[in-house]
């Protein structure tokens, strides 16, 4: 997938993009826009030298959505379904099937979110900047395709 946004800061090899929302995000919730905001940020490979300020196509991979689908729905889904077990094995006391779900679901997201900093750096998570849009409105197009 491919978007245009704004450079507001370069970490070393990597740019910050500031990415407005496009009509086709709004009931997805599947990428960083938060609710009620209209920009998300980011990070992306600088692989075209481009500079803050600068107006850029960045390019997400497609696979970085399917390992998100997994880890936020898959994964919660699954521990929800040891709990089950667990409870039948051991506890044989309905409520605390809602007892270790809720718990191992609420360490799951707490682990996503130390995770996610690591993840950042994966590449199959990264974008990366394809071309940078000059004034004039042509672009620079990376040939490192």
């Amino acid at each position: 997938m491919r978007d245009s946004g704004v450079i507001t800061e370069i970490k070393g090899k990597t740019a910050v993009v500031s990415v407005d929302k496009k009509a086709e995000c709004a009931g997805c919730g599947l990428c960083l826009f938060k609710e009620g905001t209209n920009k998300a940020e980011f990070y992306a490979k600088n692989t075209a030298g481009a500079k803050v300020g600068d107006t850029v196509i960045i390019e997400r991979s497609d696979s970085g959505k399917f390992l998100g689908v997994v880890l936020a729905f898959f994964v919660p889904l699954i521990l929800i379904g040891l709990a089950v077990l667990i409870n039948y094995l051991f506890i044989k006391n309905e409520i605390f099937i809602l007892v270790l779900s809720v718990a191992f679901i609420a360490v799951w997201y707490a682990i996503l979110a130390f995770l996610d900093k690591k993840l950042k750096n994966i590449g199959a998570c990264n974008s990366r900047i394809v071309s940078v849009i000059t004034p004039d409105n042509t672009d620079n197009s990376d040939t490192k395709e």
